[in-house]
């Protein structure tokens, strides 16, 4: 600690002499004791200085003689005295000495330090200059960096998984194009190979060249003008006319403004992008609802052009429309786009003398046909339905057919637990959510030549998992469904060229990354070890020790896991970086194997593995055996139970329940989770982001943009605002943003709370019971959704809904009190 003697305490001093000269001067007088003489005694000079300090110093020597800053010495008017402790001191060019000595006003002074010979130890020279004192400290570092990278020569993710006895992966194609976001649909023009053409559901459509090598996007209609595009609204369709190479037609369902569904017609006349200005509507629809527009379009193999609407949103067809046929909801239609007229009814549309059905419709009693197709072999349409909350399916679609929503759901009954099941057609397949899937995107039949495995197979996929399903008929004239991939990608829609071959389109996928094929591996295998202690990342299982190569780190803001706690540690390829994108987030390269530990009370209950393939991301969990010694894959969804305290393991399809594709599929890696000092296995200190950047791992160090706020939930010297924040971040946004699985809000930390769509919003997916319930009521949170769904063990209205069975009362407090602290949305 500095010492000195306050410029205050040297008035004071200097007054205090001042007041009793005067009372002497005044004693004499009053004495007679002037007698004529004068015994005035002579001034006494200032030998107090100012005071003044050393800035610290850090070195990394060891042993070294390190000097200070240059003071100067002022406030004094003779000459005082000056000595130094534990160091030595140099007046102007003087050399340096440790003995006592005498300085004078405006003389300069040097003190220097011998460091200390180990790293951490700081060392004190005092100088004292007529009683005034100041410490310089000299501290040792190490020169050390805090991380250093290591080689990795066994933790590396296999370059597919080939689970099962698949005979064919998943490849990327394109891989020069631009980022295609939010991707919905990819298509050929009849006749015509030479090019695609992509479609956004923000309302753009691309061509580009159908070759490995194209890197380019160019405009061929832009509709984000005129296309509401929030939630599940948007340009949802788009079909070339058959004679589009005479014609020039094509057709896109988009939802308008006004939020009804339309069906226009346009043509291209060779200037591209083709202008709005020749928009022909054809059909319009009321949407009543944000969700369940269907949107699908396609010409048949009979030249007429089928529209796919859905029951018009809600849940559990809140608006009637699933078995009225007095509406177009819930339909798919059959017109003829031929001719004078806008459009007709062809003389075959089933229902076409029913006068209690509409002519345009060809099928009903669809909850929300969400991409079907034509076998462009035999002609048949098969549809992918999306269901309520349990089931999803698949249909074969003929002219008159109802296929039951709402009183099915799926092969079940719906409305209640006995239903009459006469005159309607069940699914040829359907699957549950038991492994984390939540919606269907039906795709197309395989009718292409490099997968002979896949020939006459249905494929189609689940958005939230990226799970990729096949539907075939049997011998037996039955149907048999596998599941053949799990992809992690948010599948929106895929699809198929001339020659049958089909493609899986990745709805959040970066550049290169948004377009997949089938290709034949011959067989395969199974490439995701067994046992952890194979997975060459631990060391000893038995030890918890890792190789080298494998990194801890931490997050600020946790996902919820019933309290247990978690370690974390990466592998990333030698020769490769994690980028960072424009958004903070980290994009590991192919290779890479993410690691997470689970543990009570020193007891490993699960590792997972998030692996990243070269067809993309895989989760794989392991369970630890009662001896610890080592984990065991688990094939499906799985618990421990410890006491009283049961762990959750989900399934492998569950893991994408929350690691979607539109919060870039990782979770807890990005520059503003790391944001903070770290303790490394080396016993270094510091943030994790310069340390990962100095060691090599990043490609580049993050910057103010990429970086946002966040604290954890039990910070005590953060803002009730930012931990409330933070957790919606880290445990909800993951969904709730643009491109996830439910992007009707937004929680992102860098949004704002009135950008949200949840502040003051009355809620789209049931209001729990709540009167004049609001998603946020500022001030009121007995009124907030969001709060009573945090605060639920109900598994159908929890938030986060996966793999937690106790409430976050630390959370649920932060939340309560924030939204109680509201006053408004700004």
């Amino acid at each position: 600690m500095t010492h000195y003697i306050s410029v205050k305490n040297k008035i004071h001093i200097k007054n205090k002499f001042s007041a009793i000269l005067s009372l002497f001067v005044l004693t004499l007088i009053a004495c007679g004791g002037g007698g004529g003489s004068d015994d005035t005694p002579p001034p006494q000079p200032d030998v107090i200085p100012d005071s003044f300090s050393f800035t610290p110093v850090s070195t990394a020597s060891l042993s070294t003689l390190v000097e200070s800053n240059s003071i100067t010495v002022s406030g004094i008017d003779a000459a005082t005295t000056i000595s130094v402790s534990n160091g030595e001191y140099r007046i102007d060019s003087g050399s340096f000495t440790n003995s006592l000595g005498t300085i004078n006003n405006g003389q300069s002074v040097v003190v220097r330090a011998e460091s200390a010979a180990s790293v951490g130890v700081a060392v004190t020279a005092t100088l004292t200059i007529g009683g005034v004192s100041a410490d310089f400290v000299v501290t040792t570092i190490s020169n050390a960096p805090i991380l250093t990278r290591l080689a990795n020569s066994s933790c590396i993710a296999p370059a597919q998984a080939n689970t099962g006895n698949s005979s064919f992966d998943l490849e990327a194609v394109f891989t020069g194009l631009p980022s295609l976001s939010r991707l919905v649909g990819l298509y050929q023009s009849p006749n015509d190979s030479s090019r695609w053409y992509a479609m956004q559901q923000s309302g753009e459509v691309f061509w580009f060249d159908n070759n490995s090598g194209a890197n380019t996007l160019n405009d061929f209609i832009n509709l984000s003008s005129i296309v509401r595009d929030d939630g599940e609204r948007g340009l949802l369709g788009f079909a070339f006319h058959p004679q589009y190479a005479v014609n020039g037609e094509f057709y896109v369902s988009y939802i308008n403004q006004a939020r009804d569904s339309v069906i226009s017609r346009f043509v291209n006349n060779g200037n591209l992008p083709v202008s709005l200005a020749g928009e022909e509507v054809i059909l319009t629809l009321d949407q009543p609802a944000e969700n369940h527009n269907g949107g699908n379009i396609a010409f048949g193999p009979d030249g007429y052009l089928y529209i796919g609407f859905g029951d018009g949103g809600g849940s559990g067809d809140d608006f009637g429309n699933g078995q009225n046929t007095q509406t177009l909801h819930s339909t798919i239609l059959r017109i003829n786009v031929d001719g004078t007229d806008t459009y007709t009814i062809p003389a075959d549309n089933p229902f076409v003398n029913d006068n209690q059905v509409l002519d345009e419709i060809y099928a009903y009693g669809f909850r929300n046909p969400w991409r079907w197709s034509f076998d462009m072999q035999t002609g048949e349409l098969w549809l992918g339905d999306v269901g309520q909350g349990q089931y999803e399916e698949v249909d074969i679609v003929h002219a008159g057919e109802n296929f039951g929503w709402p009183i099915m759901e799926g092969n079940h009954c719906f409305q209640s637990n006995n239903c009459d099941q006469t005159g309607l057609v069940l699914p040829v397949a359907e699957y549950n959510h038991n492994q984390g899937d939540c919606s269907i995107s039906g795709g197309f039949v395989y009718r292409g030549q490099r997968v002979s495995a896949l020939q006459g197979h249905y494929l189609y996929g689940d958005f939230c998992t990226g799970r990729i399903f096949s539907t075939v008929k049997t011998d037996n004239q039955t149907y048999a469904t596998q599941e053949i991939e799990l992809t992690g990608m948010g599948i929106a829609s895929f699809a198929q060229d001339l020659s049958g071959e089909v493609y899986v389109l990745n709805y959040s996928g970066s550049a290169g990354e948004a377009v997949y094929r089938f290709v034949d591996s011959n067989g395969g295998t199974n490439n995701i070890p067994t046992n952890l202690s194979d997975s060459g990342c631990f060391e000893s299982t038995a030890n918890k020790s890792y190789t080298q190569g494998v990194v801890p780190y931490s997050v600020t803001s946790q996902l919820w896991s019933d309290g247990v706690a978690k370690s974390r540690l990466f592998a990333v390829p030698d020769d490769s970086n994690i980028d960072v994108l424009s958004d903070g987030d980290f994009d590991f390269p192919e290779g890479t194997i993410l690691i997470k530990n689970f543990i009570l009370d020193n007891q490993y209950l699960e590792t997972r593995l998030f692996m990243r393939h070269v067809s993309g991301w895989g989760g794989y969990s392991y369970k630890w055996l009662d001896d610890q010694s080592d984990a065991v894959l688990v094939e499906g969804a799985d618990s421990v139970t410890v006491g009283n305290f049961e762990h959750i393991i989900p399934s492998r399809g569950q893991c994408f329940e929350c690691h979607t594709s539109g919060a870039g599929i990782l979770l807890g890696p990005e520059a503003s989770q790391l944001n903070f000092d770290f303790q490394y296995p080396n016993g270094n200190s510091g943030n994790q982001l310069q340390a990962l950047s100095e060691a090599g791992y990043l490609s580049s160090l993050p910057t103010g943009e990429q970086i946002a706020p966040l604290a954890s939930i039990d910070d005590s010297a953060a803002s009730t605002e930012l931990k409330a924040r933070s957790y919606l971040h880290s445990n909800c946004s993951n969904c709730h943003r643009p491109g996830g699985t439910a992007p009707q809000l937004d929680l992102r930390i860098r949004t704002s709370l009135s950008n949200t769509q949840a502040c003051d919003q009355a809620p789209n997916n049931g209001d729990l019971g709540i009167a004049n319930a609001r998603i946020i009521a500022p001030g009121e949170s007995a009124r907030s959704v969001l709060l009573a769904r945090v605060s639920s063990l109900n598994a159908e209205h929890r938030m986060p809904p996966l793999a937690t069975q106790v409430v976050d009362a630390q959370a649920v407090e932060v939340i309560e009190n924030w939204i109680n602290g509201l006053t408004g949305c700004e």
